[in-house]
């Protein structure tokens, strides 16, 4: 299906359940716009837009797909504005709730039109998660159907940092699986190291926090507990300083790059390999 008539297939199905949405006077009712071969979402005042981060494996420099995240500014001024200011709009949780599912829309619209696909790292909000009572992953994967995409090739990235109904959420992760999406925990170490919790998920990624790597903490028991698990541990940024403090960095499956150009991507590699 071409974009646009995706994108206006998409709005309509939206529009006509907007009654169920508490905020679709501010701009969910049809908040897609396709304009030269890109999506963009309107809510509330906003331009939301794509970015996409290429995530590599650390040994071989392999592409393993993309880790998505939104760029906002205001529609009459262009003035950027923060992802965090953005969720503080919703004046409930069920406008919440399809807020982050848009958001997470978006992302999949625009990665159609990428020439190298992999896996798809979408973000979902703790809040989202814990406003759903159950049923986890099943409208966004009917949302996903008609782009011609399936959980499989999605990976739901989530920060677990500072919940407290743990029960609740072990229950969401599980129904996600069950629906094939894959999970990946981020900011792991953040405030703290709950390994009972993140045995509990059992992640398929674990992205190790910044502040984690920067500290003098010892990493190599932290990516040995996280291998244990099953997880992949995947480090953000090419600042070569912090994955030299690494203690074991080949034992870094994955690499989340901040700039798009190849030889940036092969200088964070060859930059762990020359740490160790």
């Amino acid at each position: 299906m071409p974009l646009t008539e995706l994108v206006n297939t998409l709005n309509a199905q939206h529009g006509r359940s907007r009654h169920t949405v508490a905020g679709y006077e501010r701009g969910l009712d049809h908040p897609f716009v396709s304009h030269e071969g890109r999506v963009f979402m309107h809510y509330a005042g906003i331009r939301l837009e794509s970015k996409f981060l290429p995530i590599v494996e650390a040994r071989s420099g392999k592409f393993h797909g993309h880790a998505s995240s939104i760029q906002a500014f205001g529609l009459s001024n262009n003035i950027p504005m923060t992802p965090e200011a953005v969720f503080v709009l919703p004046t409930d949780n069920v406008e919440f709730i399809q807020l982050d599912r848009l958001v997470r829309t978006l992302h999949a619209l625009n990665y159609l039109t990428s020439p190298r696909r992999g896996n798809l790292l979408l973000r979902v909000h703790p809040r989202h998660i814990l406003s759903v009572p159950a049923n986890h992953g099943l409208a966004f994967e009917e949302i996903l159907r008609p782009c011609g995409l399936f959980p499989e090739q999605i990976t739901l990235e989530i920060d677990t940092d500072g919940v407290e109904d743990t029960a609740h959420f072990t229950r969401a992760i599980a129904s996600y699986r069950s629906r094939g999406y894959h999970i990946a925990v981020c900011q792991f170490g953040r405030t703290r190291l709950d390994f009972e919790f993140l045995e509990a998920l059992r992640p398929d990624i674990v992205k190790l926090a910044p502040s984690l790597i920067a500290s003098s903490r010892p990493i190599e028991p932290i990516i040995e507990g996280i291998h244990r698990l099953g997880g992949k541990v995947l480090i953000e940024g090419l600042d070569a300083g912090q994955l030299r403090q690494a203690a074991s960095p080949l034992e870094i499956d994955l690499l989340q790059a901040h700039n798009l150009d190849a030889r940036a991507i092969q200088s964070a590699k060859d930059e762990l390999r020359n740490a160790a």
